[in-house]
């Protein structure tokens, strides 16, 4: 039999859902980026069109940051607030907050500013006291520190017990699954099928939700991609992602969805349930540059399904796992470096949930992920990296 591909150059959009970290984006778009501007695709910020001999166009985008900002203004409190007036039985110390609204409309974008490293000068005044609204998180506060925490230090620790307070006020009333550093984790940890995932996507959209998908869709309608990828490290970016890809395909059932990361690694080799893929079209597994490359050449009309690497797909109603593909994993010296282009990293915020100095390293700051090794001595995951 002669097949015959369609030529298609790919436009491509890498998307971080809600939600990991406030401090400095998830690097595994940045290396899928850095992986395909190896292969020749464009950095879709540098206006390169995709048929001027290159193999298509990538744009990444974090939506989990974009999300919690949006949230965290005057405008998204507003909303916060408005909802839980609806309410009819609205919790006592959320009535103790909703009392301070004004207090805290008047200093979330100061604080937002300050965690974001735009006014260092704030830190004396959020130290003395009389700044910040104080909710329940304020009550069992680590305000002294054997180490003596300077200002700044200090004033950030108390930013985040504010922030922690409003995720709080969130999550009691107008979105159970928000959180400051996870998303609808438990749709993730407790579904032991997909029935509990389709359920919670059965929900109303909460306003979080609908914050994030406005952020979604302002890339997709930048980017009008072709492919979407959608990373899912950890429990709390499953329903994230999965809310992104069906809004996604109930507006743009051709746009291609491609969903992998640890989470796919881990919590679904055995994958069996075909309404997966009523979200998303493909499930790769463990190092995603050769699958993600094959799944493009797929969609670009130049591979065979059969062709393809460690990927999940539905073909005849069913699930099928696609190996086939002759090519080996790429090397380390053929990944290319990663890249944050396109990604706001004065955005993110540097977050203090405690003064310990030694707990700090994953919250504040921004950081750049320098893979050591891949696969530990131990367990040698082939999607692992020790970094």
């Amino acid at each position: 039999m002669i097949v015959l591909f369609t030529m298609v150059s790919s436009r491509v959009l890498l998307l971080i859902p809600p939600l990991t970290q406030l401090n400095t984006p998830y690097p595994a778009t940045a290396y899928l980026t850095g992986f395909l501007k190896s292969r020749g695709y464009a950095l879709g910020q540098d206006s390169v069109p995709a048929e001027l001999g290159r193999a298509g166009v990538v744009t990444q985008a974090d939506i989990g940051i974009e999300m919690v900002l949006a949230v965290f203004c005057r405008a998204g409190l507003s909303r916060v607030f408005e909802d839980i007036r609806r309410m009819p039985d609205v919790p006592g110390e959320a009535l103790q907050m909703l009392s301070l609204e004004r207090a805290y409309l008047d200093t979330i974008e100061p604080v937002v500013g300050f965690l974001q490293g735009r006014d260092p000068a704030l830190a004396p005044l959020i130290c003395q006291g009389k700044f910040l609204p104080r909710g329940p998180r304020f009550a069992t506060a680590e305000t002294t520190s054997r180490h003596s925490p300077s200002t700044t230090d200090m004033a950030k620790h108390l930013a985040t017990l504010y922030l922690e307070d409003l995720a709080d006020l969130i999550q009691h009333t107008v979105s159970p699954y928000f959180a400051l550093s996870r998303y609808a984790e438990q749709v993730g940890t407790s579904a032991s099928s997909f029935d509990s995932v389709a359920r919670a996507l059965e929900q109303p959209l909460s306003l979080p939700d609908q914050l994030m998908l406005d952020a979604c869709w302002k890339h997709v309608t930048a980017v009008d991609p072709t492919v979407v990828g959608l990373t899912v490290p950890f429990p709390g970016n499953l329903y994230g992602a999965l809310r992104i890809a069906q809004s996604v395909k109930s507006r743009r059932p051709d746009t291609t969805i491609v969903l992998g990361g640890g989470y796919a690694n881990t919590e679904l080799r055995r994958l069996s349930d075909p309404r997966v893929f009523e979200l998303v079209d493909y499930v790769t597994l463990d190092d995603g540059e050769r699958p993600l490359l094959c799944v493009l050449e797929h969609v670009a009309g130049k591979r065979n399904d059969t062709e393809l690497k460690r990927t999940f797909m539905r073909s005849a109603g069913h699930v099928v796992f696609r190996n086939g593909a002759r090519e080996s994993d790429f090397g380390m010296a053929e990944l290319g470096t990663p890249t944050y282009a396109g990604l706001r990293l004065d955005q993110y915020l540097s977050i203090l949930d405690t003064l310990n100095p030694m707990h700090r390293l994953w919250s504040d700051g921004h950081w750049n992920k320098l893979t050591v090794a891949h696969g530990c001595y131990w367990k040698q995951c082939t999607f692992c990296d020790v970094g």
